[in-house]
């Protein structure tokens, strides 16, 4: 028996729908957040906000001890001291830590040098993790990242 060709085609459709649902799912509560918390840290940094900036960071002594604290009044003039230029996102990769999971935003700054911003989920929202000892020689916000593709 031969089937109509409106029920391979209706079938495609549901295909197409179920999947541009899921990836729309997947983006919106996975790969969307970390992304919000770089661009508010960037918006902070950029006004030169205090207040902002001190709701899109939270400090670590390392990655692995997982001992994160939110920045102290200095810490916040320390890093709006310098000045800032933004950067853009290439790629972000998530590895999971032993206490929690952190989002590795790969970073150009606008001279081309790669970095990383680290983000992680710290009292119910992301934030950008700043060592507390610089990683990096250009700014305290930005981890060490060996780019390979």
């Amino acid at each position: 028996m031969k089937l109509p060709i409106r029920l391979p085609v209706l079938c495609f459709i549901g295909v197409m729908v179920a999947g541009s649902t899921a990836l729309g799912y997947y983006y919106y509560y996975v790969y969307s957040p970390p992304l919000e918390a770089a661009e508010s840290f960037m918006n902070a940094m950029e006004a030169r906000d205090p207040k902002r900036l001190d709701n899109a960071v939270v400090f670590s002594v390392g990655l692995d001890s997982g001992s994160l604290r939110p920045a102290s009044e200095e810490e916040i003039e320390a890093l709006l001291f310098p000045p800032f230029e933004r950067g853009r996102v290439l790629d972000q990769r998530k590895r999971e830590g032993k206490s929690r999971t952190y989002h590795y935003l790969i970073y150009r700054e606008p001279d081309g040098h790669v970095f990383a911003l680290v983000v992680t989920d710290f009292d119910g929202r992301f934030r950008v993790v700043i060592p507390e000892s610089r990683m990096s020689q250009r700014q305290w916000y930005l981890w060490d990242y060996t780019w390979t593709n």
